[in-house]
C-alpha cells in the first residue's frame, strides 16, 4: 500500500460508497476523489514538490481533501491543532517558512501586520472568510497546473506533525512516505479492517492518534464518523447511531464515554477492535471496558515520532495493564542509567528502531541528533520487561523524583494509585523542593467530581497501596488539570496552579 494512492482503487471500486460522515452529512469516496484531485492542481500551481501547506483547520472533510490532494502532488501537509493560538501558530509558521495556509472559520485570527511577520504569502479559509486578505478555499481548485509531477522517493518527507517538547516549543516530526506506508501496513493487517468498517473517529486529525486512524480507514474502504472533538455527548450519539466496529482514542476520551450512564453493553457489541492510544491505560478504564464487553482493551504505546512501537493485542486480561510487546519489524532496547541493557523486572528508558521511525525534526538538527544514538530513538519514557517479554510504562525520564534518601518515585506509579481511588477524574504527580535539604519531594494535584473526597482519605488510601516514601507529601485539590491535545495531562501546565491557585 502506497499512502499516495489511498483513494485510486476505492474510489473506481466503490464511488458511490460513503468514506465520511460528518454532521450526519455523507461524503462519498467519489467526492473525495474529485476534490482532491482538484485541490491537487491548484496546489501544484503555487507549491513545488517538498514544500509545506499549513493548515490550521478543525477536524472535517475539507482537511481530510486537502491532505488526499497533497498525497497526490508531493505538497508536504503541516496541520496544526485548531486549539493552538496566534502566537503558537505564527511562531511555527515563521520557523517552518510555510509560505501557503489554510484556516478554519475562526473568529479569532490575525490582522494583517500579524500575518506579514510570518513567511505566509497567502491564507485561504474554509467560508466564510474569517479575515481580510484570505481568499475561499475553494480558490484553490481554480488555479489548475499544466502537467502532472514526477513522484519523490519514499523516503522524502510526506507529513509533519507538531508535538509538545521539553524545551518548550513545538517540534515538526517529519515522517516520510515510506513511514506512512509502514503505519498503514501494521494497521491494517492488526486492527482487522475493511470495507465493512465503521470508525467513530473523534481525535483530532492533526494529530498521530487521528491521522493514522484516518488514513487507514480509507484505505481500507471503511467508512468514518468524523467528530470534532471527544465531547461525550455526540459520541454516544454517534455509537448508538451508527454502531461502530473500530474505536481508538486516548485514555480520557474512553474514561468519559466509559462513564456515561447511555453506554451499556449492548452500545459496544458491535465493536471488534478497541484500543487505547497513550502510554498506559487506567486500571479504571480497563476494568470497565472489560465489565461491559467481556474483553480487554487493547493498547498501544508511540510517539508522534514513531507510531506503535509497542502493543498489547493478545487481549490477556491477566496483562491488560501492560504496554505489551514490540510490534512486528520494531526492535526495543531497555536502557539503565549505567548505559546498559536493563534486566528483566530492572526499569531502564525505551530507546526504539522502527520502520515508523521519523526522519526528524523539521529544520532542527540539532534537536533530531539529540533525539538518536547510534540509530536508537531514544524516546525519554521508562519501563520495565517482565519474564513473559511485556514490557510495563513505569514513567518518564525527566519526571523520575529523586528523594534525600537516595530513593526514587516514579509519578505514573503514584498516579495509577491515585486514579483507582473512586471519585479522583485527573492527577499529576510532580517534585516540589519542600524538604530541608532541598531535595525533591512528590506532591499531587488532584481533579475530582466528588468533593467528598479528602486528602485524609487520600493519603490513608495510598499508604495502603505505596511505600511510604512514596506518598505525597501535600495532596492539593484543583478544579481542572490543563489537558493537552491529546487528552494527556500537560505536566508543565499542571506545575501552575500549584499549591492553591484555582483550588476546588
Amino acid at each position: 500500500m502506497d499512502v499516495r494512492d489511498i483513494l485510486d482503487s476505492n474510489a473506481r471500486r466503490w464511488p458511490d460508497k460513503v468514506a465520511i460522515i460528518h454532521g450526519d452529512r455523507p461524503y462519498t469516496y467519489r467526492w473525495l476523489a474529485d476534490q482532491a484531485s482538484r485541490l491537487a492542481q491548484g496546489l501544484t500551481a503555487q507549491l513545488a514538490a517538498g514544500e509545506l501547506l499549513a493548515l490550521w483547520l478543525p477536524n472535517g472533510p475539507e482537511l481530510v481533501c486537502l491532505y488526499l490532494a497533497c498525497l497526490r502532488c508531493g505538497v508536504v501537509p503541516m496541520p496544526l491543532h485548531h486549539g493552538m493560538k496566534w502566537p503558537e501558530v505564527s511562531a511555527v509558521l515563521e520557523h517552518s517558512q510555510a509560505r501557503l495556509l489554510v484556516v478554519g472559520a475562526r473568529p479569532v485570527m490575525p490582522d494583517g501586520a500579524g500575518l506579514r511577520a510570518t513567511r505566509v504569502e497567502r491564507m485561504y479559509a474554509l467560508d466564510p472568510v474569517p479575515c481580510a486578505g484570505a481568499q475561499s478555499w475553494t480558490e484553490l481548485m481554480r488555479a489548475a497546473a499544466d502537467a502532472a509531477r514526477a513522484r519523490a522517493t519514499t523516503e522524502s518527507p510526506g507529513f509533519v506533525l507538531h508535538t509538545s517538547g521539553s524545551e518548550g516549543r513545538a517540534k515538526g516530526v517529519m515522517l516520510s512516505y515510506a513511514n506512512l506506508n509502514h503505519i498503514l501496513d501494521f494497521r491494517l493487517a492488526q486492527t482487522r479492517l475493511s470495507p465493512e468498517s465503521v470508525s467513530v473517529v473523534a481525535s483530532c486529525l492533526t494529530q498521530s492518534v487521528g491521522l493514522h486512524q484516518c488514513l487507514a480507514l480509507l484505505a481500507a474502504g471503511g467508512t468514518m464518523v468524523l467528530l470534532e472533538d471527544y465531547d461525550v455527548v455526540p459520541m454516544v450519539r454517534v455509537i448508538h447511531r451508527y454502531r461502530p466496529t473500530h474505536l481508538i482514542m486516548v485514555v480520557n476520551a474512553f474514561d468519559r464515554l466509559l462513564g456515561h450512564p447511555d453506554i451499556t453493553a449492548r452500545s459496544l457489541d458491535s465493536v471488534i477492535f478497541a484500543a487505547v492510544g497513550a502510554d498506559r491505560v487506567t486500571p479504571g478504564v480497563q476494568n470497565r471496558y472489560i465489565a461491559l464487553t467481556g474483553k480487554a482493551l487493547n493498547v498501544s504505546y508511540g510517539m508522534t515520532e514513531s507510531s506503535w512501537a509497542i502493543v498489547n493485542f493478545d487481549g490477556r486480561q491477566d496483562k491488560c495493564l501492560a504496554l505489551g510487546k514490540p510490534g512486528p519489524g520494531v526492535t526495543i532496547r531497555l536502557v539503565n542509567r549505567q548505559g546498559q541493557d536493563a534486566a528483566i523486572g530492572e526499569v531502564g528508558e525505551i530507546w526504539i528502531k522502527s520502520p515508523r521511525t521519523m526522519l526528524g525534526y523539521l529544520r532542527d538538527e540539532v534537536l533530531t541528533r539529540a533525539a538518536f544514538v547510534d540509530g536508537w530513538l531514544v524516546s525519554g519514557d521508562l519501563a520495565y520487561r517482565d519474564s513473559e517479554g511485556y514490557y510495563w510504562f513505569a514513567g518518564r525520564n525527566k519526571q523520575i523524583i529523586v528523594l534525600s534518601t537516595g530513593d526514587t518515585v516514579s509519578p505514573v506509579e503514584v498516579e495509577e494509585a491515585l486514579l483507582a481511588y473512586p471519585g479522583v477524574v485527573r492527577c499529576v504527580v510532580l517534585p516540589a523542593g519542600q524538604a530541608e535539604d532541598g531535595s525533591e519531594v512528590p506532591v499531587a494535584l488532584v481533579e475530582r467530581h466528588d468533593h467528598t473526597v479528602s486528602e485524609t482519605a487520600l493519603r490513608a488510601y495510598l499508604e495502603q497501596r505505596l511505600s511510604a516514601y512514596k506518598v505525597p507529601r501535600r495532596i492539593v485539590f484543583v478544579s481542572a488539570l490543563p489537558v493537552g491535545a491529546t487528552g494527556k495531562v500537560w505536566r508543565v501546565g499542571a506545575a501552575a496552579p500549584w499549591p492553591g491557585d484555582g483550588c476546588a
